[in-house]
């Protein structure tokens, strides 16, 4: 018998307007499904792996605390910030070094959701 139980976590994010969001999402890349197409609920997804949209209508993007942290393949960081960049996203914080030893950049969709992507810093 193993002691883990949980196979996947999966963010769910709020937004205002589910088919503006899933829109956004398309431009970053993933794809996505309606609940039982609905206007409510949806899964996006890309390279394996899942964000869920809900709809909450009382949400107010700069009060949305929501953030989600995407740790990326070694040496693929400038080319996924170039990828958003030649679709129009705005990058609020360009590709840089951190002090954690992360080299990051960072972007927020249409509802205040911080999406954060990041690589190791190798070792000199």
């Amino acid at each position: 018998m193993t002691n883990k139980s949980i196979a996947l976590a999966v963010p769910v994010l709020p937004v205002r307007d589910l088919t503006r969001a899933i829109e956004f999402y398309h431009r970053l890349g993933f794809s996505s499904k309606r609940y039982k197409d609905g206007d409510n609920y949806a899964f996006t997804q890309r390279d394996g792996h899942e964000l869920h949209l809900r709809r909450f209508t009382a949400l107010e993007a700069d009060q949305n605390p929501a953030s989600v942290y995407f740790y990326l393949i070694e040496g693929t960081a400038a080319g996924l910030e170039a990828e958003f960049r030649a679709t129009g996203i705005t990058i609020r914080e360009p590709l840089a070094p951190r002090e954690w030893k992360m080299n990051e950049f960072a972007l927020n969709d249409p509802d205040g959701n911080q999406l954060v992507f990041g690589e190791n810093v190798p070792s000199p």
